[in-house]
């Protein structure tokens, strides 16, 4: 099968978790034995080498489109460069820029598609979220080609009309104003999201397309995220969790992490960070470390840095993205990871954490409730501890349950998780449904079927 994929991120350019499901699902389905060609905006970055370019119509200008080809484990990668695609800022740098940059996205994936198109005619087009819209509209308008579009997380933006006007496809915007993940939704033929709980909690929105939206859960590499790469592979988790603590300023202790975006509506940095402050009245606080990595909103970030200087013995905070190699020493390292989210489409830190014997403590929201066994539920087969979502008590309650696990317990939770990401999570597994999906092969969700 021939598989055309767009999204704004692949790696080696990340942002989130975007990068990591758009390439280990190309790479997965050239596994399968599928031939897959990404289009993504170049971004600045000047991957791969010129094969092309052609003049785009824009806003009454026009834009040089030049076209860089590369090869990445079997996928054809296709960036594409010229005014604001070659922003480096890959979500900015402000809104009416993002705009723009999706619609010249659209038209340059249309025009590089009409210049294959007799090498290369792909049997579906697989775009992801909501900024490959008019890509997608316009693949779909001129190519009548079977379309698949993933919503990772819902972004509920509305833009004026005028963008599908410009894109010449005024057809798709029937008001003023129109919800860019609605009209991707409405365009393709299946549409998708990374989770079984996220799809019901988010149902007042996909029942809009009942009858043609399914999940496909995304997956781990946990060739990756693997303790063998470890930089102290050889020594005992308590020893590499005393030399992690000691980079950050902190004596040996139990170790919880947060790592993400300091993001208010979605990560639930301020429930974590109101646990730790009803945990510091327990004499048991002493042995509590806390590593609080990420950035975002400078409130928060405010905030963390204050919880900081009032317990720096117990907590230190780092407000900077980290290489994926060093957070796979953080993962095998800390004893826990704490995922506080208000709500989580899918989620990576868990099964990241998983891979890497770190237990997930996280909101039982989503994909986190999907994919983490909680040991309330079922003891046996437990990988981790969920709670509700913005309960700082039950968190504090919780990490203290944690904390006071005796080592038989913690180490069949490392077990369960480590075997759990290993077999049911795979982007293998991921991809052989994504298959089922362009065959229009797959069950659907049914409103009146739970």
């Amino acid at each position: 099968m021939r598989i055309l994929m767009l999204g704004f991120e692949y790696l080696p350019v990340k942002v989130g978790g975007l990068a990591e499901a758009i390439t280990s699902t190309a790479e997965g389905l050239v596994e399968l034995g599928h031939e897959v060609i990404v289009i993504t905006p170049d971004h600045g970055r000047n991957l791969g080498k010129p094969v092309k370019s052609f003049r785009i119509a824009d806003f009454g200008g026009t834009v040089e489109v030049e076209v860089r080809r590369r090869e990445e484990k079997g996928v054809t990668v296709y960036s594409l460069a010229g005014g604001l695609l070659s922003e480096p800022d890959v979500y900015g740098p402000g809104w009416e820029e993002l705009l723009r940059k999706a619609l010249l996205f659209g038209k340059a994936s249309a025009a590089l598609l009409n210049g294959i198109i007799g090498e290369f005619r792909p049997d579906v087009v697989h775009a992801h979220d909501w900024h490959t819209v008019f890509a997608l509209g316009l693949l779909k308008k001129y190519f009548q080609v079977r379309a698949v579009f993933t919503v990772h997380r819902l972004n509920r933006a509305r833009i004026s009309a005028e963008y599908f006007h410009e894109a010449n496809l005024g057809e798709l915007a029937p008001y003023p104003e129109v919800d860019p993940e609605h009209t991707a939704c409405y365009v393709a033929d299946v549409v998708t999201t990374v989770s079984r709980s996220y799809l019901w909690e988010e149902w007042d929105f996909f029942r809009n397309f009942e009858g043609k939206v399914t999940h496909v859960f995304n997956g781990i590499d946990c060739s990756f995220w693997n303790e063998d790469l470890l930089e102290n592979a050889n020594l005992p988790r308590e020893e590499r969790r005393r030399l992690i603590l000691e980079r950050f300023g902190l004596s040996d202790g139990k170790a919880f992490m947060f790592i993400g975006r300091f993001d208010r509506a979605q990560k639930g940095v301020d429930t974590l960070l109101r646990a730790i402050e009803m945990l510091s009245t327990d004499p048991s606080f002493g042995d509590m470390r806390f590593l609080i990595i990420g950035k975002g909103d400078p409130e928060l970030e405010r905030w963390a840095k204050e919880v900081e200087n009032r317990f720096p013995e117990n907590v230190s905070v780092v407000t900077e993205l980290l290489s994926r190699t060093n957070v796979r020493e953080l993962y095998g390292s800390v004893d826990f990871v704490v995922i506080p989210s208000y709500f989580e489409p899918f989620g990576l830190v868990q099964l990241e954490a998983m891979c890497l014997g770190a237990l997930p403590i996280a909101s039982s929201v989503g994909g986190l409730k999907d994919t983490i066994i909680d040991l309330n539920a079922d003891p046996k087969n437990a990988t981790g501890l969920l709670v509700p979502p913005g309960d700082a008590f039950a968190l504090a309650t919780a990490m203290m349950r944690a904390k006071n696990l005796d080592g038989e317990t913690l180490a069949r939770l490392r077990d369960n998780g480590k075997r759990r990401a290993r077999e049911d999570f795979t982007w293998r597994k991921a991809c052989e449904r994504y298959v089922k999906v362009y065959l229009n092969e797959v069950d659907r969700a049914m409103s009146f079927l739970r």
